[in-house]
């Protein structure tokens, strides 16, 4: 399992809805949404660590 840097959510990889490339290490993201976000402005999510504030598990893009 890896976590989405957005929502933090444990996303398996191979079912992973979006990834990304940054910096030489690959991003799994929940929904095509935290794709969205984390490539508007990486580097907010890749230093923000478990502290990120995220939007959590109530997803308004799952459903």
């Amino acid at each position: 399992m890896q976590t989405d840097p957005v929502c933090r959510m444990q996303v398996e990889p191979e079912r992973a809805a979006a990834r990304a490339e940054y910096q030489g290490t690959t991003y799994y993201f929940c929904s095509k949404g935290c794709h969205k976000t984390f490539t508007v402005n990486p580097e907010k999510y890749v230093h923000a660590g478990s502290s990120a504030a995220g939007h959590g598990a109530g997803h308004p893009h799952h459903g």
